[in-house]
């Protein structure tokens, strides 16, 4: 089918090379430091592995903006440079190079995690008859592996659903072709027949990345001590250099490219044109960006509350009924799934498709008079998350309590509201806030089923930044950063209460 169409053919073929030019940047980049903050004593690895973690919560649009403010169009370099140079940044590269950056903190987190499962009794049983490199050849690296396995799944996955960053540049993927096709009144059924191939072979790829991982760590489990930690001595100064260049590279950059974007004042002297960066201006903008748009955050926060409370109280369902395994697993996992791989815009569609009908009338008021539309469709979206956020937290919850109220004649939702909510609501807050971090970023759900009236920050930036990031769009994105970052480390500070409260109920 793909050879006798070659509309397809193209849309294969770029998808494909976006998602694989991403796994070029993000993966090496990624295992390299996940095992330099993990494994190794370096200067600020708990501050970079918190900064990484921070990261995971700032929408796609927001890192696009940032770089295009830097590279792109109308970015400070790019206006430096003058304008018959091209702009660093612009068509397949920087999609690209966006979201393999993107794709970087996932990369450092998964492999973390993966690095905390090694055994520390193996190597160092492993160091007793063999070298440091050995024990890293055929103990460590086998374990991580399981962890770049996932995390080149998930850079595929997270790649190919997205259309921000290819609609931003003009490379037509399959979820760009879904979004254009709505745009130019294609059906549900048109749409689903264009994604089909897409979503079919990305399938196969997380199929695979999900094999690869079971059979490189078929024992791999909570180990019962820390992970060993490697001294590096005379190279620790060399380390922290590398580890503060990750830290600009990852955040750093991004958001001194919006800061100049917003600062920047031109000013006409004679015949020429000078830049300057003002403090003042920068100042004026920011501020002013908090008024001028306001309602735009009012209805993100509004939509993004919403649909994170309604995705939480799904996925917590799910979780609890998963949390032993088994076959009570395969709902969670079946309907997580489904969340991942569809397209952003295809969910839209669906939505539209049920909502959108004269009988029986209460649809059509509900579609057009009320946000239920874009709320359920960014739950739909951000359901997996929220159920992987909550089966993290419920799975430490003890057996033995759980038990000990069953024979009291509590049920399965009794038990978790008398026993598991009041042990783990800390964690559980802070899996809500993670969620309301990436349903109100939402756009690839949310931009087509918004009812009239109603704009949300990210389509309004969306809808400003392909004309370039101007200093309005860089101010507003700062402000919005802003929100991000104390959402970060409000999760964070409930975080640490929740591993307080374990340590605290650990026998």
């Amino acid at each position: 089918m793909l050879r006798q169409d070659p509309r397809q053919l193209l849309l294969l073929n770029n998808t494909l090379w976006l998602a694989a030019g991403a796994c070029a940047i993000s993966l090496p980049l990624g295992t390299a430091f996940a095992f330099l903050l993990r494994r190794t004593d370096v200067f600020g690895r708990r501050l970079a592995l918190a900064l990484a973690g921070g990261m995971l919560m700032v929408p796609l649009y927001l890192q696009a903006a940032a770089w295009d403010a830097g590279f792109g169009q109308l970015g400070w370099c790019s206006l430096v440079r003058g304008p018959a140079v091209p702009p660093l940044l612009s068509g397949g590269t920087a999609a690209v190079w966006v979201h393999g950056m993107a794709a970087v903190p996932w990369v450092v987190m998964l492999v973390s995690a993966a690095l905390a499962g090694v055994e520390p009794e193996l190597e160092e049983d492993a160091l007793l008859v063999g070298s440091a490199w050995q024990v890293f050849r055929l103990v460590t690296l086998p374990r991580m592996t399981a962890g770049v396995a996932v995390a080149s799944g998930w850079v595929l996955l997270s790649t190919s659903v997205e259309m921000t960053v290819t609609d931003l540049f003009r490379v037509r993927t399959y979820a760009e072709e879904i979004y254009t096709g709505f745009a130019l009144g294609d059906s549900l059924g048109d749409a689903w027949r264009a994604a089909a191939p897409g979503i079919l072979a990305q399938a196969a790829l997380i199929l695979v990345a999900i094999a690869i991982a079971l059979r490189a760590a078929p024992s791999l489990s909570t180990p019962l001590r820390p992970v060993r930690t490697l001294r590096l001595q005379r190279a620790r100064v060399p380390a922290a250099a590398t580890t503060l260049m990750f830290c600009l590279l990852i955040a750093g950059i991004p958001l001194v490219n919006l800061v100049a974007k917003a600062g920047l004042v031109v000013q006409q002297v004679g015949g020429e044109r000078l830049r300057q960066w003002s403090a003042g201006h920068f100042c004026r903008i920011v501020a002013s960006s908090l008024v001028s748009f306001q309602r735009e955050f009012g209805w993100s926060l509004l939509i993004g509350g919403m649909a994170a409370t309604c995705a939480l109280i799904a996925g917590a369902g799910l979780a609890w009924w998963a949390r032993r395994g088994g076959w009570r697993a395969l709902p969670a996992l079946t309907l997580g799934a489904c969340g991942l791989a569809i397209p952003g815009p295809l969910i839209g569609l669906g939505i539209i498709w049920i909502m959108d009908r004269s009988e029986p009338s209460i649809l059509i008021w509900l579609y057009d008079r009320t946000i239920l539309a874009p709320v359920l469709a960014i739950a739909i979206r951000t359901l997996p998350l929220a159920t992987l956020c909550c089966w993290y937290v419920l799975r430490s919850v003890a057996d033995d309590a759980l038990d000990c109220a069953a024979c009291e004649g509590a049920g399965p939702w009794s038990r978790f509201w008398l026993v598991a909510w009041p042990q783990r609501r800390f964690g559980l807050a802070a899996a809500w806030l993670a969620v309301f971090a990436l349903a109100t970023g939402d756009l690839a759900c949310s931009i087509l089923v918004v009812p009239p009236g109603v704009t949300t920050v990210p389509i309004r930036v969306f809808g400003l930044i392909h004309a370039g990031v101007d200093d309005q769009v860089a101010g507003l994105c700062l402000v919005t950063f802003s929100g991000v970052a104390v959402a970060v480390a409000v999760a964070l500070w409930l975080l640490r209460r929740h591993n307080e409260e374990l340590r605290a109920n650990r026998p």
